[in-house]
């Protein structure tokens, strides 16, 4: 079973990034464990114990680029699709980022994500 996180600073859309990841997983016959955060201490404190699979990351600016450097430095095999307000393409190469994109958050960028994040497990093809 997959293990899923969703961070962001506001948590109706937390909820509704949850349920675009679920809806995904269930089209492709998956049913990860989905958790949602809206606070980065209680994330990375709560991670330490129960790392997941996978991080949807949606913060703005600074705070997504500070979240992801973190993330990545502690686990290096965790993926992360990440949405930023701001271009850190750059940024999110050198973190080796599956995912990167801009906002607006698309339900069908989540989705590529997804995809793309699968694909390097194999799952879906």
């Amino acid at each position: 079973m997959y293990r899923i996180a969703v961070l962001t600073d506001l948590k109706h859309e937390g909820e509704h990034y949850a349920k675009v990841i679920n809806d995904y997983c269930i089209n492709q016959k998956l049913f990860p464990l989905l958790e949602t955060y809206q606070n980065q201490e209680v994330f990375f404190k709560e991670i330490q114990t129960h790392v997941p699979d996978i991080v949807l990351l949606v913060l703005p600016g600074v705070d997504g680029l500070n979240a992801a450097e973190h993330l990545r430095s502690l686990f290096t095999g965790c993926g992360i699709i990440w949405c930023s307000n701001l271009d850190f393409s750059l940024h999110a190469f050198r973190l080796r980022v599956e995912y990167f994109f801009l906002e607006p958050v698309r339900d069908d960028e989540i989705q590529e994500g997804l995809r793309a994040w699968f694909r390097l497990k194999k799952t879906i093809i």
